[in-house]
């Protein structure tokens, strides 16, 4: 099946995996699609992830399984001729740009540790100023094996684990670790949660 959008013709073949791969360097692409997708939703990712003459007259490559970033899954495209690495983020992709030596997982994991770190600190900001509390002295991302943080001295180590979690439910851990930071009993930490995340007991 052909269909047309913005003048450019694309055609569509179903397949059976759960992400979409756009090919060719010139119309009418390739679209491969899932089955159990309905055409609006095809037309839809193809708008918000139109082909462009920078990136698709080059060759690149789709990792084997999407990579979930703050809880959505993202496709990850690969490109291994560039003389730089860098690392893109569309509204649906993670495209990564490196040469053949690297070793894009190392490299995608490092990325995503850094955008959980700085989405943490800013919601340590913003719990500072509402608690008032401004003891915390050193905030990291850690390999925990199983709790969602632990207090340190005057620190809090996260687990790298949280990149997994939706930022609302980032929220609320980072706001438990204050009340433990402060010694907040339970009584305490509930009410402050009520105050602030009033559906906080629906967030796990």
């Amino acid at each position: 099946m052909q269909i047309e959008i913005a003048n450019i013709f694309y055609e569509i073949i179903p397949w059976n995996k759960n992400y979409i791969q756009v090919l060719g360097s010139l119309s009418p692409y390739r679209v491969y699609a899932p089955a159990h997708w309905d055409m609006a939703s095809v037309k839809e990712y193809i708008k918000l992830n139109p082909p462009t003459s920078e990136t698709d007259l080059q060759s690149y490559a789709y990792l084997d399984n999407p990579f979930i970033l703050f809880g959505k899954p993202y496709l990850v495209k690969t490109y291994d001729n560039s003389t730089s690495t860098n690392v893109s983020l569309t509204a649906t992709s993670i495209a990564i740009y490196q040469n053949k030596r690297t070793n894009t997982l190392k490299l995608l994991f490092k990325w995503s540790q850094e955008l959980l770190y700085n989405e943490i600190i800013k919601q340590m900001s913003y719990w500072e100023e509402q608690l008032d509390i401004y003891t915390i002295s050193s905030v990291a991302i850690k390999k925990l094996s199983k709790s969602e943080f632990t207090i340190v001295e005057r620190g809090i180590y996260f687990s790298n684990r949280l990149i997994n979690l939706e930022k609302e439910h980032i929220n609320r851990i980072v706001l438990k670790a204050f009340c433990k930071f402060a010694q907040k009993s339970r009584k305490e930490t509930e009410a402050i949660f009520d105050v602030f995340i009033p559906n906080w007991k629906d967030l796990h």
